[in-house]
């Protein structure tokens, strides 16, 4: 409604061909600094525990959820929707 067509499908493509790649790396692989069963603790590794994520889920709500919210920043409110005529 508020994005044009080719914006939308530049959006697509570098959020399934360059972002969703590392984060998926960052948690699911063995050396990932988020994974839980990461063995390196050079590598800044976050807490003790690491991150389990059951089914995929939280990777991909988590990239979804931080895109569209980095997306609705960049466009903004919609001009004269909320505010007076």
């Amino acid at each position: 409604e508020r994005c044009t067509v080719k914006g939308y499908i530049i959006v697509s493509i570098v959020m399934t061909a360059l972002i969703y790649p590392v984060v998926v790396h960052w948690v699911w692989s063995g050396a990932g600094w988020l994974s839980a069963f990461c063995d390196t603790t050079s590598f800044g590794r976050v807490g003790t525990h690491g991150m389990i994520d059951f089914a995929g889920s939280g990777v991909v709500h988590l990239t979804g959820g931080v895109g569209a919210f980095v997306g609705a920043l960049i466009i903004g409110p919609r001009r004269g929707r909320f505010g007076p005529p």
